[in-house]
């Protein structure tokens, strides 16, 4: 929608390697490849209108698995946090449409989060986030669905679950120390685990 106010469009093949990265770096690199005229500010604002807006619209079904993961976390009173590329009002949109907004309050932005060019694929955000929990990277488990997300959570320190995107299944799953088939595969591993 935003590229569409431009008179550009992105094929679905050009957007696989953005998956999970940073705001800034992805839309430097679309604005230098289709000559945007727009600053960099100027198109995460409007992405983020758009976002917003879509969101509105619609709601986002959590993945299998992913409420009954959330509640035995919070039955047992295991922090849990959100490390995302993604600004905050992004971040704040999707957890309210998924019905998760209430249930994980701290959530961190590799966007504004972190210093500049240190969004995923580097580990800053994952550090930020458990700071924001109160303990250490290397404690938590990260749930992620791209290769740079597990890149991020691989170098923070994080035990990695893959849980692959269905629509862009990530191609090197290397980073992670699990890949599973669901969120409710995750969910059995840290109750087999944690009980």
């Amino acid at each position: 929608e935003v590229l569409a106010r431009y008179g550009k469009t992105l094929s679905k093949e050009a957007f696989k390697p953005y998956i999970g990265t940073a705001e800034v770096p992805f839309w430097e690199d679309l604005q230098s490849m289709l000559d945007l005229p727009a600053s960099i500010g100027e198109l995460l604002e409007a992405r983020t209108e758009e976002y917003l807006r879509l969101l509105h619209t619609a709601s986002i079904e959590p993945l299998p698995g992913v409420l009954d993961l959330v509640h035995w976390a919070l039955d047992r009173q295991l922090p849990i946090a959100v490390a995302s590329s993604s600004p905050r009002d992004q971040i704040h949109g999707s957890l309210t449409a998924a019905g998760l907004a209430d249930f994980i309050p701290i959530r961190r932005s590799g966007h504004e989060d972190v210093g500049v060019g240190r969004g995923k694929p580097h580990g800053d955000v994952y550090h930020a986030a458990a700071a924001a929990l109160g303990i250490e990277a290397a404690d938590c488990l990260a749930v992620e669905d791209s290769t740079t997300g597990m890149r991020s959570a691989d170098d923070a320190g994080c035990f990695v679950f893959c849980v692959p995107n269905a629509s862009f299944p990530p191609k090197d799953v290397s980073f992670a120390d699990r890949v599973v088939n669901s969120m409710a595969d995750v969910h059995a591993a840290a109750r087999g685990s944690l009980g």
